[in-house]
């Protein structure tokens, strides 16, 4: 029973609004990496493959425990979420995608330390975005004065959160147990019965999200309009009679959805006109949407170089890489030498660094779809897409935007571009690592920022990247002036 009651403590399925309202519990982002450092015990080695099985994971595990016990009793039980990952990570279906699992995301003790500093943060931040997305659906109309509008009210607030948690989570294994758990904490905060609450849960989605699998925007449509009703307690028909001539509605509407408000259902629900690959939607046309809709100016705020720590968190990193780690340190040096030349970053530049990468006489521009993660992202291709790239990587020295967002954008441009056959993980590393360079700046850790896995429809992340890389540059100038004094 103690083991049980142990672990029900750190489960982060098991939270409620009442546990991780970030209203209720204060937190500084900015001194969570030293309360890692003071509360963590000893950072385990990570866990290995041999020919009988896995050898350490049993240890891992219970290091990644104790933490968690740790930052629970620092900060409450909210904290337990820090490495709740997206997939078949830790904890199935998250929306964390810092931390992974103790397999792959343990590193060199400080790395792992920082690592779950970022996790946490992360998680803390997601949080805080929902507590915000419920503020503004709060408080709900009044049903007496305006029935039809709360149901309304009700709909779309419903709609949002699901739309926004598919995107969190990227629809990955086990998505929608979290999902179902942010419209409770959403019925919490808006004064549902605890009696009620579950029960309208699962008349609303009856079954209908699976893991890997994004629901289809008619399937959100009636899950919203289910529960609307179901807790509002109006009948199907209110639904009906606000039926809106032109067919629009207002912008907090998801993008592309068919009208809630029209009596018919389109026959295609894919909006004319976006490039498909496969049968799959185009990860690249999502990624042109969320990299669009982020203030960049706004996410982060201007950092002046030089920073420069005691060590190269990215070449440490390149160094640690089982293989072809020669040819992409020669590569870092390439683009870091380009960098202190100064000028804009072109794709000349990205092809030049890249075939020294790859250890080939050309690295031209891919000619046709491409596809990553294993099918799971797919990008397309049309005849102006190299130029399109090259405006992209011109806005990487736009100096009107703070740095850290410049990095992080042009990182994602690299990632979900795709505009090489192969490598361009290692291509974003190096756009990212010219950026940094060129205003005089060296992180002196990089584990947390090149050891996750980036989604391209993931508004939230591509913010959050952004606010990771200021954070980092943050840090290194905090241990430089520690140094020198």
């Amino acid at each position: 029973m103690v083991n049980d009651d142990a672990w029900q403590r750190i489960s982060p399925v098991r939270l409620s609004w009442a546990d991780v309202d970030p209203a209720r519990h204060p937190f500084d982002a900015g001194g969570a990496l030293g309360v890692v450092r003071a509360v963590a015990p000893p950072v385990p080695p990570r866990p290995r493959w041999t020919p009988s099985g896995q050898v350490g994971r049993d240890d891992a595990e219970r290091w990644r425990n104790a933490v968690s016990h740790a930052l629970v009793d620092r900060y409450g039980r909210w904290a337990c979420g820090w490495c709740w990952a997206g997939g078949e990570g830790d904890y199935d279906g998250g929306p964390v995608g810092s931390w992974c699992c103790v397999s792959d995301s343990i590193a060199g003790p400080e790395e792992t330390l920082a690592l779950v500093a970022t996790s946490l943060c992360e998680w803390r931040g997601w949080l805080e975005h929902l507590a915000e997305r419920f503020d503004r659906f709060l408080p709900l109309p009044d049903g007496d004065d305006d029935p039809d509008g709360l149901v309304v009210a009700w709909e779309i607030a419903v709609a949002r959160l699901v739309t926004t948690t598919v995107d969190r989570t990227g629809s990955d294994s086990g998505w929608y147990g979290h999902c179902e758990q942010v419209l409770g904490w959403f019925l919490t905060a808006a004064g549902v019965a605890e009696e009620r609450r579950q029960a309208l849960i699962n008349s609303a989605i009856g079954g209908r999200f699976e893991s890997w699998v994004q629901p289809s925007p008619l399937v959100v449509r009636d899950i919203a309009e289910r529960l609307a009703r179901e807790v509002t307690g109006q009948p199907a028909a209110a639904l009906v009679t606000l039926a809106d001539p032109a067919g629009d509605w207002p912008d907090t509407w998801p993008q592309d959805w068919p009208s809630a408000r029209g009596n018919t259902v389109p026959t295609v629900l894919q909006p004319p006109g976006r490039p498909r690959y496969e049968g799959r939607d185009d990860d690249l046309t999502a990624w042109q949407a969320v990299r669009a809709r982020v203030d960049w100016a706004a996410v982060t705020r201007p950092v002046t170089g030089p920073v420069r720590g005691d060590r190269d968190g990215i070449a440490e990193h390149v160094a640690r890489r089982p293989a072809g780690s020669a040819q992409l340190s020669a590569a870092l040096e390439q683009a870091r030498r380009d960098a202190a030349d100064g000028g804009p970053l072109t794709f000349s530049r990205l092809e030049q660094w890249q075939r020294t990468v790859l250890g080939v006489p050309e690295a031209p521009f891919r000619t046709g779809p491409a596809s990553a993660k294993g099918g799971r992202e797919s990008y397309y291709w049309r005849d102006d897409l190299p130029e399109v790239f090259e405006r992209c990587l011109l806005e990487a020295t736009d100096d009107t935007v703070p740095l850290p967002s410049r990095a992080a954008r042009v990182y994602l441009d690299v990632a979900f571009f795709h505009p090489f056959a192969d490598g361009n993980a290692r291509a974003a590393m190096l756009a990212l690592a010219y950026v940094l360079a060129r205003d005089g700046v060296l992180i002196d850790r990089a584990a947390p920022l090149l050891m996750t896995v980036r989604r391209a429809h993931d508004l939230l992340g591509a913010a959050g990247l952004a606010g990771l890389i200021e954070m980092l540059i943050d840090a290194t100038r905090t241990r430089q002036r520690h140094d020198a004094g």
